[in-house]
Order: C-alpha cells, then sequence, then structure tokens
C-alpha cells in the first residue's frame, strides 16, 4: 500500500511539473495538439498507478517526451504562420453585423444552441445587437456588440480619466511583500512610518495592506473588519 501510495504521489507531482512546463495558458485554452497532450499526459500517469508491476520510468519518460513535442510545436507556431495555421486553424466569423453565417456554424459544428448560449455568456440576449461573434482558435467564442449597444465609455463622452493599474500589495498576512516596495521606490522604513500612523506596531498585525496608482494605501489589520484608507502620494508618484 505504501509502495502505491509514493507511486501515485510521485507521477502527480510529475504530470503537475509537466503542465507547468507546458505554460499558464494550457490551463485556460487548449489548441487542438495541446488538449491531445494533455489527455496523453493523464493517461501515462494513471497506467504506472494502476499497475504496480510497471517501472515508473515507463509513465515519466513518455511524459517528458510529450512535453518536448509540446515545446517543439510551440516554437514552429511562433515562427511561422502557415504552420499555426495547419496545427491550430483560423478564427471563424459567426455573426456579422447582426446576421447569423449559417455555413460557418455548420463547417464549426456549432449549433445555435451553443451559440445563444455563448452570446449570454458574452452579455448579449439578442443576435441583432452583435457586431460581430468570432470562434476563436481555442474553442471560445468572443462576442463584440454592435457600436450602439456596447456600453457607454468615458472616451465616448469626451472625457480622459486617470490612468488605472493593479495595485501594489505591500503585506499578505503579516508579511512584508518587499519585492513589491522595490518596485514601487518604496523604503521599509515609509512603510514603517505609515504603519505607525495608522496604529500598527508591527507589520505581522497587518493582514493585507496595498497601495493603488492613485496613491490611496489601504490597510486591513488582523482580526479587523474595516478597511482603513488614506492619501499617501499623488497619482503622478505612482511608477509601476
Amino acid at each position: 500500500m505504501l509502495t502505491l501510495f509514493v507511486r501515485s504521489v510521485l507521477l502527480f507531482i510529475s504530470a503537475v511539473v509537466a503542465m507547468r512546463l507546458m505554460g499558464k495558458r494550457e490551463i485556460g485554452q487548449l489548441q487542438p495538439y495541446e488538449l491531445v497532450v494533455v489527455i496523453m499526459i493523464a493517461e501515462l500517469a494513471a497506467t504506472p498507478i494502476s499497475d504496480v508491476g510497471s517501472p515508473l520510468l515507463y509513465g515519466i519518460l513518455p511524459m517528458a517526451a510529450l512535453v518536448i513535442c509540446q515545446g517543439i510545436i510551440s516554437w514552429l507556431c511562433m515562427v511561422s504562420d502557415k504552420f499555426r495555421t495547419m496545427m491550430c486553424g483560423q478564427p471563424t466569423v459567426l455573426i456579422r453585423d447582426g446576421v447569423i453565417c449559417e455555413k460557418q456554424l455548420r463547417e464549426m459544428s456549432v449549433t445555435l444552441t451553443d451559440l445563444m448560449e455563448d452570446l449570454r455568456i458574452g452579455g448579449v440576449m439578442d443576435p441583432a445587437e452583435v457586431g460581430m461573434a468570432v470562434l476563436e482558435t481555442g474553442g471560445q467564442v468572443t462576442v463584440f456588440p454592435k457600436a450602439e449597444h456596447r456600453p457607454l465609455s468615458p472616451g465616448d463622452m469626451g472625457m480622459q480619466p486617470d490612468r488605472e493599474g493593479l495595485p501594489l500589495t505591500l503585506i499578505m498576512d503579516g508579511k512584508v511583500q518587499r519585492q513589491n516596495l522595490s518596485r514601487g521606490q518604496l523604503s521599509e522604513a515609509w512603510l514603517t512610518g505609515q504603519l505607525r500612523e495608522l496604529g500598527y506596531a508591527h507589520p505581522a498585525e497587518v493582514f493585507f495592506m496595498c497601495v493603488n496608482t492613485q496613491g490611496l494605501l489601504m490597510v486591513q489589520g488582523k482580526g479587523r473588519v474595516e478597511m482603513q484608507t488614506r492619501q499617501v502620494f499623488p497619482a503622478e508618484r505612482a511608477r509601476w
């Protein structure tokens, strides 16, 4: 039993490492050849687990070979458009200016039920409101509403909003994120001073702390239910 447990753990770790080496994109959207690789890796990991007499290398080496093949194919796709088209196909327009493209639906084996579901996921209920719906090579449908049906944006009103970006996390569960401090050109002395002004003697007392691109500092202490905020520098100072 212990041998079976250890083999299962080792093969699980090998499969996870293989997926990580294939890149983050594998999790979110798979090209046809990538889906084949994922299925084969799962099969290769399962076989040595169920067959205790089979050497672990019979599962690990083929997984390594598949990862290498996937890497070569991905590289070829990046350097050759023709090869990428052959392996991944091309995006297909399913709706153009409110008109459903029946021929393309049949070629891609997409039913009207599937298309309507994808439109609802894209936030559109009526196909007549769609400027263009595109079936991407990864299998997802991208929906673009017509100009008169898309949400109003600041640009439509002639407004120029301030730049927005991801907040810079400074403390997570009591641990100072020194790499982010360096990115924001902030010092630990500055951080300590801000904490003292907010009533914290040590970073370990803070559950979460970040500063956004508007220069607004947000702090939540451990065991507290409120978020403290304060303006610490102008938006122009945010350089990350």
